[in-house]
């Protein structure tokens, strides 16, 4: 039984004490042309299908219409350590920056991150890179 409890127990505490490091977590940036709205709405669909867990980790968003910025992220269960987050920007009406940036493990990885580039430029959910390219930055 003490057993069973410290597997329970482990991932809640370690949920506090890790997500994104600026420093050192596995980070994208890049341009896409499509517009800011799909883009917004491309994350969140990204980020509900292969970052959430089926729902165990929340994914929020917040959205400034007004200065063309958003972010969608995903946290811990806690609530309040991101795990991954993508940042968007409005370059115009037909550009959009994204800046993503992961923890590093389990599903918020490198290899998420290039699946998410394709979502920001083919607009399909996916969990998996099937392009190549050179590894994220």
């Amino acid at each position: 039984m003490k057993r069973h409890w410290l597997t329970l127990i482990g991932p809640i505490v370690l949920s506090g004490c890790l997500g994104i490091d600026a420093s050192s977590s596995p980070k994208d940036s890049f341009t896409v042309p499509v517009s800011f709205q799909e883009v917004f709405a491309r994350a969140q669909a990204q980020a509900k299908e292969c970052w959430s867990a089926d729902g165990e980790f929340p994914v929020k968003s917040s959205i400034d219409q007004a200065s063309g910025t958003a972010r969608v992220w995903v946290t811990g269960i806690l609530g309040s350590t991101p795990y991954a987050q993508v940042d968007i920007r409005a370059l115009g009406e037909r550009n959009t920056e994204v800046v993503a940036m992961v923890m590093g493990m389990n599903m918020w990885n490198r290899a998420s991150l290039s699946a998410l580039h394709e979502v920001m430029q083919f607009g399909v959910p996916t969990c998996s890179s099937y392009m190549p390219r050179a590894t994220p930055r």
